[in-house]
């Protein structure tokens, strides 16, 4: 019998797959024209009760999902995602509140659990179904989207509906083979086939559509500013320019010469009479958020108006106060549709400015512009002039640079699942991997753990009930979860805080965002006030999911 070898440190995991629109909960609504989003929840296609029409590539004509082979030593990782999970505890993204008087001292750490990092990109040009190809070098040519249009329309389709094989509507309510929302397809669908209908579920036209899109949201100027208004979310950014470097000998190109994006970066100095009364640390948290949600130089000065009229910068609020409301004062409806992960950290605090900053900036972008966005924080017209008012009291000069962006493209992809080492306890398992309905966070990690350690699935999605015990939906009914019964042929019923199922619990506690479950359970709480708790029907299986 195999134990966990003793690893020094964790693994970080690479940031190519993560928790969809920053970790939020909820889809956001359509950004203005001058910012579209194909989708706002930051998820791509997910898996619902309400499967649309399979419809032909060319008349009579389809695109069937591959049967999966006996005994495959490799898949591609097709990303799915959506929904709203109910959870037996708060959001585990969330830094925990200690209750007064509870003990949460975490059981001695058990050796570290290795969780392998590989380089190396997962899709390649042979993947993409031959039929589509000139579609997609047609809707790039109509759109100007250039020599690198035709390779991220095939890595967009791939992402978001494994190339026309899984069409059901997302649980944001986006359709098609191009997952467009109702809104966004009504102003920018067209009909490419000129059959006299713009069908999302038509590929010319949903292809088509997807380059009109993207045309209009800046490529091929900017690439990364285009698709990350097609999908709001860094990680979406990095997965479709990875495989588009793949998949760049679609228009003749060599592959891996794709250009990698660069990122906006601000670098501001209040007016004199604030330079010192706004804090380093907000200032910087301003910058960021402002940039990120693409708010400009006036967003900086309006994020530190609001936290001035909030809290003068943290200053009047009491530690207990900002933990509740943070110093830009979010209330717990917007916090829990829009909370994101400012500094990358790992953690979604209030108190944390750059938290509370990227909160606020992105529920600002979700309305479509700035005065909407204030109006949203607190629904009174007095406000949002106050807020502007007060912003430009603050405001002063802004630099704007670009900068290369952190994300490693295309090397920063998990390893592929190694499938000798992970079994299956019944084959709807295997099927749900293969017809692309499990979370690509979900197939990430345990293309992470099967790099060297054996695994044995107990329950995916398919074969799990829609409901948790508590009567919420389960993050398994979206893909977003996984139980596992043995690691390394040793069962998860031996509960040692030193038997590999424990070592495994408490390495995935410790991962990094956005690589760490939001949702981890097993027999005893591994890790204090972490991301993991204990309920005692699952001292038989590791529970790990993520939520939206």
């Amino acid at each position: 019998m195999r134990r966990v070898a003793a690893i020094a440190a964790v693994l970080a995991l690479a940031l190519a797959f993560a928790a969809p629109a920053a970790f939020a909960e909820e889809p956001l609504e359509p950004a203005t024209p001058t910012s579209p989003e194909a989708k706002a929840d930051g998820t791509a296609a997910s898996q619902t009760e309400a499967p649309a029409p399979q419809p032909s590539v060319q008349r009579g004509d389809t695109l069937a999902a591959p049967e999966p082979e006996p005994e495959p030593k490799s898949k591609p990782e097709q990303r799915q995602g959506g929904g709203v999970a109910a959870k037996p505890k708060a959001q585990a993204t969330e830094e925990a509140e200690p209750e007064e008087g509870a003990d949460h001292g975490p059981i001695p750490a058990p050796p570290s659990f290795s969780v392998p990092l590989l380089p190396g990109s997962s899709c390649a040009p042979s993947g993409v179904p031959a039929v589509l190809v000139p579609i997609y070098q047609r809707a790039a040519a109509a759109y100007g989207l250039g020599p690198q249009g035709p390779a991220v329309l095939a890595a967009i389709n791939g992402i978001e509906t494994a190339f026309g094989t899984n069409l059901n509507v997302s649980s944001a309510g986006a359709v098609g083979w191009m997952q467009f929302m109702p809104p966004t397809w009504a102003a920018y669908g067209v009909d490419a086939n000129d059959d006299g209908v713009k069908d999302p579920y038509d590929p010319e036209d949903a292809i088509h559509a997807a380059a009109n899109y993207l045309s209009a949201s800046g490529a091929p100027a900017d690439w990364y500013r285009a698709v990350f208004a097609y999908n709001h979310a860094d990680w979406y950014v990095a997965e479709v320019l990875a495989n588009a470097q793949c998949y760049g000998q679609l228009n003749g190109a060599a592959a891996g010469l794709f250009e990698a994006p660069k990122l906006k970066v601000l670098s501001c100095t209040a007016a004199k009479a604030w330079r010192k009364r706004i804090p380093a640390a907000y200032l910087d948290a301003f910058e960021k958020a402002a940039a990120r949600y693409d708010l400009g130089r006036r967003g900086v000065w309006a994020l530190a108006a609001v936290a001035r009229l909030e809290s003068n910068f943290g200053r009047t609020m009491s530690k207990a106060d900002l933990r509740k409301h943070g110093a830009l004062g979010m209330v717990g409806e917007e916090w829990r549709r829009y909370a994101v992960d400012g500094d990358g950290d790992g953690r979604i605090r209030r108190q944390d400015p750059a938290d509370s900053a990227a909160t606020l900036a992105r529920m600002i972008w979700a309305q479509g512009d700035l005065g909407a966005g204030l109006f949203e924080h607190n629904h009174a017209k007095w406000y949002v002039d106050a807020v502007l008012a007060e912003a430009d009291r603050i405001e002063g000069k802004c630099e704007v640079s670009k900068v290369e962006w952190a994300l490693a493209l295309p090397n920063a992809v998990l390893a592929p699942i190694n499938w000798d080492n992970l079994s299956f306890t019944n084959e709807t398992q295997r099927q749900d991997l293969a017809i692309g309905a499990v979370d690509p966070r979900i197939v990430g990690l345990l293309g992470a753990m099967t790099q060297s350690h054996q695994i044995t699935i107990s329950s995916l999605r398919s074969d799990h009930s829609m409901y948790t015990a508590e009567g919420g939906v389960s993050n398994h009914y979206y893909g977003r979860a996984m139980d596992i019964a043995a690691v390394d042929g040793v069962s998860c019923t031996d509960t040692a805080p030193s038997a590999p199922c424990a070592a495994l619990t408490t390495t995935l506690s410790q991962l990094p965002s956005p690589a760490m479950p939001t949702e981890l359970i097993y027999c005893f709480d591994v890790d204090g006030p972490g991301p993991a708790f204990a309920r005692a029907d699952h001292c038989d299986h590791i529970h790990a999911g993520y939520d939206g």
